[in-house]
């Protein structure tokens, strides 16, 4: 599904509340079709593989009843106990960590909203928070690096 048309089968109000700018910037009213926007609630732990276990668990449970665009919180990757394991573990947006789930959206055709991933920066002291938000197809087709860290 096109970014544009899948903008218009959702219903105002989420797209409203979206972080997604591009899809804001391509929305328009259709009241022929909709989507179903589903919102995962999860505790991270500091283990990647358990965290991916977890939204990949959840992502199928929305698949399963029709989610097509599915929002996870801050940190669903992962979140450090030590000071610098954020930063020792992040990665480029095109590095395995992002691949995984790029993947997960590509076999479940579904969009995925990725709330905080820890984006490796310039140098290895620095990390990005980074909001990403790939399509059905596993692309990454937005990022927003925050500017809180």
């Amino acid at each position: 599904m096109a970014l544009a048309s899948f903008a218009a089968s959702l219903p105002i109000a989420a797209v409203a509340r979206s972080r997604a700018a591009v899809l804001r910037r391509t929305m328009y009213v259709s009241a022929a079709s909709q989507a179903r926007v589903g919102v995962v609630q999860m505790t991270s732990v500091g283990d990647l593989d358990a965290n991916y276990a977890t939204c990949s668990r959840l992502t199928k449970e929305a698949a399963a009843v029709g989610v097509k665009f599915l929002c996870f919180p801050e940190v669903f990757s992962f979140i450090g106990s030590k000071d610098g394991e954020s930063v020792r573990l992040a990665e480029p947006l095109d590095g395995p960590i992002m691949q995984r789930y790029c993947s997960l959206a590509n076999e479940s055709s579904m969009w995925l909203s990725l709330g905080g991933f820890q984006e490796k920066g310039p140098d290895d002291s620095r990390q990005y928070n980074t909001h990403v938000l790939i399509d059905e197809f596993g692309k990454v087709r937005s990022s927003y690096r925050k500017i809180h860290l």
